[in-house]
């Protein structure tokens, strides 16, 4: 009989953790369904020090944040009913007066249990790792009485089902920021980089791509995508593109290819590197849209937006080294950024020398690629309108 009364919740616990909000949802169901004035699903990542409330019903709102403070009380309540040769936690319920935890002397019950209205507690602690513990409260007045057996084996029926829910969503958590950090860290790369799925159909261009695209003649951006001025060359792109698509992933480290995009006004071609995205270092971990294949773009004459501010936090170089770096990596020889800041060739070397012991390079060329391929890019403002 308990088991089909909490039946109907469990797959309500599994949409949640790929629908947050649905949290709140489940909270509800859990708390009507054990005749509860209030209930709450709390979280703590103990790495980062941070609790929070995942969801609750019925809680006043000027105490959703107060609860969250009471996590640790309530773990310890719940911890002293844990069977220690039991795989699993066991809910239990406590009430004002029932042990030295719960006296009306103690913080949880002046500044959370009496405010709210609060005189029974029960519920458990489902996760308790090295780095998270999550749990589940379910509360009622003095007046409701305590839970039945019945009422508490419901909670015990859905005690794994929270626990592996939430360790499938701290997981989905997780890769979501991950992915959300490697796109900013796309979004900043000083290289020029397009995305493409397996049709040759842009899906992602960061902002350096963008800034070359709009300055250069021989590109041009139509609703979302990216056109050749020489039909050939686009064509050949194109081709490159969908044929790097297919390329199998055991092979991909040996499949990059370079193309030239030429255009009549100018002497030199444009040069791209179009590469499998589980080929390269920077997008190997990145699954966004259905993309398949990264195009690397550098503009030789479009001076490359590194941030000043980025260099001097990361490597503690100064400002006037960190300009000494960029100018270098824009094309600039030591005497034409000594002419341009109106320092001595020596003083300009000697800024350099600082800055190859501080970036641990020790050639111009291993400054430049570390320059270029790290995310020190400044936002570029587009050009059009």
């Amino acid at each position: 009989m308990d088991r089909r009364r909490s039946s109907h919740i469990v797959p309500e616990i599994y949409e949640a953790t790929i629908n947050p909000i649905h949290w709140d949802y489940v909270v509800t169901m859990i708390a009507k369904l054990t005749r509860s004035k209030s209930a709450c699903l709390y979280y703590k990542n103990k790495d980062m020090e941070i609790a929070s409330t995942i969801a609750q019903y019925g809680l006043p709102t000027n105490q959703r944040l107060n609860f969250t403070d009471q996590c640790d009380s309530l773990d310890d309540i719940f911890c002293t009913k844990k069977d220690a040769k039991a795989k699993e936690l066991t809910c239990s319920q406590f009430y004002f007066g029932s042990n030295d935890m719960m006296t009306d002397e103690t913080e949880l019950y002046q500044q959370w249990m009496k405010p709210c209205g609060i005189f029974h507690v029960g519920g458990a602690q489902f996760v308790d790792s090295a780095s998270h513990k999550a749990g589940i409260a379910i509360m009622r007045a003095e007046d409701a009485g305590a839970w039945s057996d019945g009422d508490m084996r419901v909670i015990n029926e859905l005690l794994p089902h929270l626990r592996r829910a939430l360790n499938i969503h701290s997981e989905f958590t997780y890769l979501r920021l991950r992915q959300d950090a490697l796109l900013n860290g796309l979004d900043r790369l000083v290289i020029g980089l397009i995305l493409y799925d397996s049709n040759a159909r842009p899906v992602y261009i960061n902002p350096t791509a963008t800034a070359i695209i709009e300055n250069h003649p021989a590109l041009e951006l139509q609703n979302g995508d990216i056109l050749l001025t020489n039909p050939e060359d686009d064509r050949k792109l194109r081709k490159t593109i969908i044929d790097t698509a297919d390329i199998d992933p055991d092979d991909s480290w040996k499949q990059s290819v370079a193309i030239g995009i030429t255009h009549p006004d100018l002497e030199a071609p444009l040069p791209l590197l179009v590469t499998p995205m589980h080929a390269h270092l920077v997008t190997s971990d990145l699954d966004y849209e259905g993309a398949q294949v990264a195009v690397f773009i550098t503009d030789p004459n479009l001076d490359q937006p590194i941030s000043i501010d980025s260099l001097v936090s990361v490597y503690n170089l100064t400002p006037s080294e960190a300009q000494v770096a960029i100018s270098l990596a824009n094309g600039h020889s030591v005497d034409e950024i000594a002419k341009l800041s109106h320092h001595s060739s020596h003083t300009i070397r000697s800024q350099l020398k600082s800055v190859f012991r501080k970036t641990a390079v020790s050639r111009q060329s291993e400054l430049i690629k570390l320059l270029l391929t790290g995310p020190f890019a400044q936002r570029r403002r587009s050009s059009v309108t």
